[in-house]
């Protein structure tokens, strides 16, 4: 992760978040397992900001991608705890079965150890294993006005 330089310091926005998400479908859906590889890396265009994409398999249970946390690849997403010992990865996955949208959970900003308030988009890749999450800091967006403004439409 890019947590030491000043653009690891900015905040991702939520739209920037759709766009990228948006891009890794396409990345996905045309390359497939391969696409995995260039999203594992953190130095790619999808590590940005404060952000990243990581890619889960709803089916089976599993990060299939993440470069901000690589030895979570090949877990099991339904047992990850979040800063307050919520297992977001069962929130994560059942937003993708209901079509994707935003959840809420706590964790630290890349670089810090502080539990924050994050917010992150699910989307599954229709006719695809994938489903990609990607998510923001803020304490002010609300999950309602959030899935209202910044949503993918199949």
């Amino acid at each position: 992760m890019r947590s030491d330089t000043i653009e690891a310091q900015k905040s991702a926005r939520p739209e920037e978040v759709i766009e990228k998400i948006r891009e890794a479908v396409e990345l996905l859906k045309e390359k497939g397992e391969e696409g995995l590889e260039i999203l594992r890396s953190p130095t790619s265009r999808f590590v940005w900001k404060d952000c990243y994409l990581f890619i889960i398999d709803v089916e089976k249970s599993l990060v299939l991608s993440n470069p901000a946390f690589p030895e979570r690849e090949g877990g099991n997403i339904r047992e990850h705890l979040d800063w307050d010992k919520n297992l977001y990865g069962v929130g994560l996955c059942e937003k993708a079965k209901h079509g994707g949208g935003w959840i809420e959970f706590v964790w630290p900003k890349p670089g810090t150890d502080d539990p924050l308030r994050k917010i992150a988009y699910v989307y599954p890749v229709p006719g695809y294993r994938f489903t990609v999450c990607a998510g923001i800091y803020d304490d002010e967006i609300s999950l309602e006005e959030a899935d209202r403004k910044w949503r993918i439409e199949d």
